[in-house]
């Protein structure tokens, strides 16, 4: 298996692009990858291995996924929603990151399910660690608002009961969300829960 250093000093480059990022992932075989366990993701042009989620982490995400997946049903949206989903940035090459949910137009599975990457993503959340946050907060983040179908982009903490919510509806302006009963509302996805929700089954409910 070669490193990421190693890859770029192969192909005599400082980033990887997309093609590239994805022959290092299948010259690695799915090694620390996609489906084992770890992840890899594209920030800056840099490989980065993603250390296994929490126990807390994945319950998290398996409840907003759970709600919102019953929130698009219901209101029968031809949206669906992926959990450590590929997202592709239209414009930037070098940023291929793994979010740990989204929605999407349900029509981009069509002839593409090969695909690693999501372009028309309408919802980006994820759920913060400690040793992956400054991704997240200072990377992540600021590049999924410039994705031009996004109109949700969700930052949620696992060791606190903490949501940070930015809207397009609102011109990305931040709202935090703290109190347990706190209503979290994505009114184009007929979705509304408490923040406690998001926490069922956690050590915090």
């Amino acid at each position: 298996m070669m490193s990421a250093v190693e890859e770029l000093e192969r192909l005599d480059v400082a980033k990887f692009d997309e093609a590239a990022f994805v022959e290092f992932l299948e010259n690695n075989g799915g090694a620390s990858g996609w489906g084992e366990g770890g992840r890899w993701e594209l920030i800056e042009g840099l490989p980065i291995d993603m250390p296994p989620a929490t126990i807390a982490h994945g319950i998290i995400a398996q409840n907003f996924e759970r709600l919102l997946l019953g929130a698009l049903i219901s209101r029968e949206l031809n949206l669906d929603v992926q959990r450590e989903a590929g997202v592709r940035h239209p414009t930037d090459e070098f940023f291929r990151p793994v979010a740990d949910l989204i929605v999407y137009d349900a029509a981009e599975r069509q002839g593409r399910n090969k695909d690693l990457f999501f372009q028309t993503c309408q919802l980006v959340a994820e759920v913060l660690s400690p040793r992956t946050r400054h991704h997240d907060l200072l990377f992540k983040r600021r590049r999924y608002l410039e994705l031009p179908t996004c109109k949700h982009v969700i930052l949620i903490e696992q060791d606190e009961m903490r949501l940070r919510h930015w809207a397009r509806s609102a011109d990305w302006a931040e709202t935090v969300h703290a109190d347990p009963d706190d209503p979290i509302e994505l009114p184009e996805f007929g979705f509304s829960c408490r923040l406690k929700d998001l926490y069922a089954r956690t050590d915090l409910v």
